[in-house]
């Protein structure tokens, strides 16, 4: 018997819902404010680079919100069709479509902390 089932599914819908407004909401807000705040001191690069440790550390943490199902599925032993049904939720969540959809909030707030990093390298870079 199939251990993936309308319900896994709808199961790891809900727990991914969490999972993306943990990243969005949490993450990616934050590391846009972190990088706006950055702007304002005299190093944003190095402002940028320390808020960058600090979201990493707090991503660390936070791999808790992980689908706790998906997880569980990576990690048994599957029939060949359970493994090509979560190979295809991993593309419906994952995917590089799914990544622009889904967290493009959490992809605008890390890219834009990187780039206030950036910016100031470049700036302060004759100042080495």
């Amino acid at each position: 018997m199939a251990k993936i089932t309308n319900r896994t599914i709808a199961e790891i819908d809900a727990e991914f819902a969490k999972w993306s407004e943990f990243l969005n909401g949490g993450i990616g807000l934050f590391a846009f404010g972190l990088g706006i705040s950055c702007l304002g001191t005299p190093r944003p690069d190095i402002t940028a680079l320390l808020s960058l440790i600090f979201l990493l550390i707090v991503v660390t943490h936070g791999q808790r919100h992980f689908p706790k199902k998906l997880r569980a599925l990576r990690e048994a032993e599957l029939s060949g069709v359970d493994e090509m049904v979560l190979l295809s939720i991993e593309k419906k969540y994952f995917g590089f479509a799914a990544m622009f959809k889904k967290f493009l909030v959490y992809l605008v707030g890390w890219l834009f902390l990187g780039a206030v990093g950036i910016y100031g390298i470049s700036k302060n870079f004759g100042e080495f």
